[in-house]
């Protein structure tokens, strides 16, 4: 037996081992695999750090699950549509989340984990991937996809009663159908995704607002302004700033489109006197005052605060469509002070916003298309390697297959081989254990058989003898008639050669029968010879048994070959 020499070779050979053994472990997988436990730690935390170590963990080419990368999915989007913790509302129902996300980084896995978890009944999972699915669908302007997801998720959240999925698909879909110009479906769609919020007083003034924008572009004012009250109500009870604001500048528009300027006035100031008022609502501001008193024809108090809007235009962040309204209201209000060139100025502005918005929409399109794109040539990449890794599985598999069915033939057979050995063997056993028996049963029958047969000769010499001694005592005179007497007498009825039959047929069995069947040709006293034979009887000794003479007994003798003679004879020319 091998032995190591020394301690050190016996660590050295292990740590070699444990080296092979790492190395084998430290695959790109495991690798991958251990990024996506990080990811998991930091969702709640560092939700944008999931989302780009997600995305950069489906572009890699590596060879992970359909339910890991479903998962992963999934988990991107929560992290990337997760609830906003300083407002309590998820990001998926903040309109200002698409302007500081303009790409957002779904890829088409997103699409296909709907689909997944439906099949798995993972309900729950599907509805949240349905729902943010549509939301970026709607995103990227695929509009008949993105309501096909909406009704998913509004299907599968209503199987698991998650009502805030439902609810939030529920208001996505009205939004797309009030964008289509159906204003009353929208309405409608709205009006159950605000029962369906329930308590959820963030999400019930977005529902209760834009239903009191729907209500006032159809005229109808005394709907709007109980939506947009209730608006209000939600957003103090949410004690939600931004909210508030939203809510106080369509209350101002209404008042404005009512000719209750003041009204609107005091709405916009109170919205501005807000201490948690930032840069964008104070632009709002001074755009919706200045168009306040436009309409109002107070056009000094428009200068004033069209001047400011002048002022904040070049620093401002506000929304693209908010920067488009705002060089469009200039436009107009410079074009009735007269003042041409800053009117074609604005307006040139205007259509460069309107311009960068469409272009943005184009550049989404491509974005999207480039990753459907990615994704795609990643999957076809993918599939070729795990077909040649069937293939080898396949092979591999076919060979095994092929080997254990070669052993369990041969364990089959090995089976029969020793099944058949110990029928063999007890058939032996059986079979020696009665050629035993048959040995000792025939050497006791022998035995009293030649016991038998020397009595026999013993008393046929007696016979012979007290018969030479009367012929002599008769004189040899040759009378027959008391010499036929006498072996009568002796013989009595044949009591002798029943008695060698007897012992004949027990030392030959079917001996007699058999004789008979093959040789039928044979007279009943050549037989009697043919059978005084096999017990060696003199030609004298069988002439004193039959009482006939000893040149009769030849005759039948010569008779007895000749015929078995012939008979083989025959034999052989019929071969």
């Amino acid at each position: 037996m091998f032995t190591f020499a020394n301690m050190k070779t016996r660590f050295l050979i292990i740590g070699i081992l444990l080296t092979l053994f790492c190395a084998a472990c430290h695959t790109p997988t495991h690798e991958a695999r251990r990024m996506v436990v990080n990811a998991k730690r930091l969702a709640d935390t560092q939700p944008d750090s999931t989302v780009l170590i997600i995305d950069s963990l489906l572009r890699m080419p590596v060879s992970f699950s359909e339910r890991e990368r479903m998962d992963m999915a999934l988990l991107q989007a929560d992290a990337l549509f997760s609830r906003d913790v300083s407002r309590n509302v998820s990001t998926i129902m903040d309109d200002e989340f698409i302007d500081t996300h303009a790409h957002l980084p779904i890829g088409p896995e997103l699409e296909h984990a709907v689909t997944y978890y439906a099949k798995k009944k993972h309900y729950d999972k599907a509805a949240r991937a349905a729902l943010y699915s549509g939301f970026v669908q709607q995103h990227y302007n695929e509009k008949e996809a993105a309501m096909r997801s909406f009704k998913e998720a509004e299907q599968y959240g209503t199987l698991v009663a998650d009502s805030l999925t439902v609810a939030q698909a529920q208001y996505w879909m009205g939004k797309m159908l009030l964008n289509d110009g159906m204003e009353q479906e929208a309405l409608t769609m709205f009006e159950v995704s605000d029962k369906g919020f329930g308590n959820r007083f963030i999400y019930r003034t977005m529902t209760q607002n834009i239903m009191g924008t729907v209500y006032m572009l159809n005229g109808q004012y005394e709907e709007a302004e109980t939506c947009l009250k209730n608006s209000l109500m939600f957003a103090e009870k949410a004690n939600s700033s931004k909210a508030k604001q939203k809510a106080l500048n369509n209350y101002a528009v209404l008042h404005r489109q009512r000719g209750e300027f003041e009204l609107a006035i005091d709405k916009l100031r109170t919205m501005a006197d807000m201490s948690e008022a930032d840069e964008s609502a104070l632009f709002m501001y001074d755009l919706n005052m200045g168009k306040t008193y436009m309409v109002a024809g107070m056009m000094d108090s428009v200068a004033v605060y069209y001047s400011r809007l002048e002022n904040s235009l070049p620093d401002s962040h506000s929304k693209k469509e908010t920067l488009a309204s705002a060089y469009s209201a200039l436009s107009r209000f410079a074009e009735k002070q007269g003042d041409i060139s800053k009117a074609l100025y604005y307006r040139e502005q205007y259509e460069k916003i309107v311009a960068q918005i469409f272009s943005q929409q184009q550049e989404q399109v491509i974005y999207n298309i480039q990753k459907r794109y990615d994704y795609e040539s990643m999957q076809n990449r993918m599939n070729q390697k795990l077909i040649h890794r069937h293939h080898i599985i396949i092979a591999v598999s076919i060979l095994a297959m092929l080997g254990l069915v070669a052993l369990a033939l041969s364990k089959i057979r090995l089976a029969q081989i020793r099944k058949e050995e110990a029928e063999a063997k007890t058939r032996l056993f059986h079979f020696m254990q009665q050629n035993k028996e048959l040995q000792q049963k025939h050497e006791t029958s022998e035995k009293v058989a030649m016991d038998y047969v020397q009595q026999l000769s013993d008393a046929l010499n007696k016979e012979a003898l007290v018969m030479r001694k009367l012929e002599i005592y008769l004189g040899n005179t040759g009378d027959k008639l008391c010499l036929s007497a006498l072996n009568k007498a002796v013989f009595g009825n044949n009591d002798h050669w029943e008695a060698l039959m007897k012992v004949f047929d027990t030392l030959y069995p079917d001996v007699r029968k058999n004789l008979t069947i093959q040789y039928p040709e044979l007279t009943e006293m050549e037989q009697k010879d043919f059978i005084l034979s096999y017990f060696n009887v003199s030609r004298d000794e069988e002439a004193l048994l039959f009482n006939k003479s000893v040149h009769m007994v030849d005759k039948w003798r010569n008779g007895t070959r000749k015929k078995m003679q012939t008979k083989e004879e025959k034999q052989l020319e019929k071969h």
